[in-house]
């Protein structure tokens, strides 16, 4: 299974489903706007974990694009720990146990997974993650070439119900390891001089990483001590929160970006820097991007972006920049 395009970087992309007709159909779809509007031009392998796929189910996502894929069963994907597991069962009617471990897994031990032991570069995408514009740009080129450990190129918020305890943690966190919880601009901007938080984060549905630093024990540490608290199974906290803390927390600010890129997942679309409005398609209900010229993706600092989430108080800053804000992106990020 050689590349059928010189590659000089380790990069893989990759995804988490389980085998239901929805992943299903949202895979194809991903699957072929992948190959598309990006990948024909790369080839890099897609890398697709799962609880246990049938060969039925392996068959259609082989067929429904040319993408190079690989499949890697992940086995104990839903043990729970004793300590916690009766009380997560009693509190998994709107999230389930499934989706709790996968959040999980997302979180910390995904970057420890063999199949990904021998790639320097990742890109996740969730199984309704698609592209409704052709790049303009290689994202794992472009995390090389600047020397960044991550680009995000999804911002948004977390529901408060989601995030319970969470804030209290990381606090607790950061007065252990004697750490300044608003230490980078971008702790700044997510945590207001009263510890006040607004769910802003990284909506990890894609994301652009160098694998080392998140393998690092220096990452992995704040995972295993957030994980410690069972936050996971008792409040559903996500990747998501988990990721734009330890990001903030432990790397600098200039190590990070948010990217503006062709991307669509549910509610928010973007055609790439300096582009049109996506278009909603009501018959395939996806977006998709007219008369686009690819163009070079756009790097965006990630604390102006989480500040840009902040609920609207008309502040001076606010205000200065309320012309120059991308307001579709301002509004996808207050509904999630």
């Amino acid at each position: 299974d050689k590349p059928r395009k010189a590659q000089r970087l380790k990069a893989v992309i990759h995804y988490m489903m389980a085998e239901t007709e929805r992943d299903l159909l949202d895979m194809e779809r991903s699957l072929k706007s992948l190959w598309l509007r990006y990948n024909q031009g790369v080839d890099y392998p897609v890398l697709v974990f799962h609880e246990g796929l049938t060969h039925e189910a392996r068959r259609r996502l082989v067929e429904a694009s040319e993408n190079r894929l690989w499949f890697a069963l992940v086995p104990r994907f839903k043990e729970i720990p004793d300590e916690w597991m009766e009380a997560s069962r009693q509190r998994a009617s709107e999230f389930s146990v499934g989706y709790r471990a996968m959040t999980r897994w997302r979180s910390g031990p995904l970057f420890l997974e063999q199949a990904l032991a021998g790639f320097d570069y990742a890109m996740t995408l969730d199984t309704d993650s698609y592209f409704p514009a052709t790049f303009g740009s290689d994202p794992f080129e472009v995390l090389h070439s600047t020397g960044l450990t991550a680009m995000f190129p999804h911002l948004g918020r977390e529901s408060a119900s989601v995030v319970v305890n969470f804030m209290h943690y990381f606090l607790l966190y950061c007065r252990l390891h004697q750490l300044n919880p608003r230490r980078t601009r971008m702790l700044s901007a997510l945590i207001e001089k009263n510890f006040k938080w607004y769910q802003q984060c990284l909506m990890l549905d894609i994301e652009v990483v160098r694998l080392d630093w998140f393998r690092s024990e220096t990452y992995q540490d704040f995972f295993r001590y957030m994980d410690s608290v069972g936050g996971f199974w008792l409040h559903r906290w996500g990747n998501n929160p988990l990721r734009t803390f330890a990001v903030a927390l432990l790397l600098r600010d200039e190590d990070v970006r948010s990217v503006v890129m062709p991307y669509a997942h549910q509610d928010f679309c973007s055609c790439g820097p300096g582009q049109q409005s996506c278009t909603w398609l009501k018959e395939k209900q996806e977006y998709t991007c007219q008369d686009v010229t690819p163009e070079e993706f756009r790097l965006e600092e990630l604390a102006e972006g989480l500040l840009d989430l902040q609920p609207w108080r008309g502040s001076a800053r606010q205000l200065s920049r309320q012309a120059e804000m991308d307001v579709y992106r301002f509004a996808a990020g207050l509904q999630g």
